[in-house]
C-alpha cells in the first residue's frame, strides 16, 4: 500500500480522487437524505483527499522523533498546493454528479 501511495503522482493523484468522490457522493446522495447532497460535495472530497495526502506522511513517519518531524514538515510544506488541487479535482466531479443525477429537474424534459 505504502508503495502504491509513493507512486501517485500530482495529476494521478487528483484523477483517483476526482473517480472516488465522484463514486462515493453518487452513492451517499443516492442513499441519504436529499438536503446532504450539497454537504457531500463539499466532505467528501476534502476527507479523501486530506486522508490520501497524509496517510503517505503517517506510513513514512517510521523510527525517532526527528525522522517523524522531519518528514511531516515535509509534507506540511506541500500540503496548500496538493490538498488543494486535489480538492478541486474532487469536488468538480462530484457536484457534476449532484447536479446530473439528483436535480430537481432531472428525468423532466427542458422547457
Amino acid at each position: 500500500m505504502k508503495a502504491f501511495l509513493e507512486s501517485l503522482s500530482f495529476s494521478s493523484g487528483a484523477v483517483l480522487i476526482a473517480v472516488l468522490s465522484a463514486g462515493v457522493v453518487w452513492l451517499l446522495c443516492f442513499t441519504c437524505a436529499s438536503f446532504l447532497r450539497k454537504v457531500w460535495v463539499v466532505v467528501v472530497p476534502l476527507a479523501l483527499t486530506n486522508c490520501l495526502y497524509w496517510s503517505v506522511a503517517w506510513l513514512e513517519a517510521e523510527g525517532d522523533e526527528y525522522h517523524r518531524a522531519l518528514v511531516m514538515s515535509d509534507y506540511h510544506n506541500w500540503a496548500l498546493l496538493f490538498i488543494g488541487a486535489w480538492f478541486l479535482a474532487g469536488a468538480i466531479p462530484s457536484a457534476a454528479v449532484v447536479r446530473i443525477f439528483f436535480s430537481r429537474k432531472a428525468g423532466k424534459g427542458h422547457d
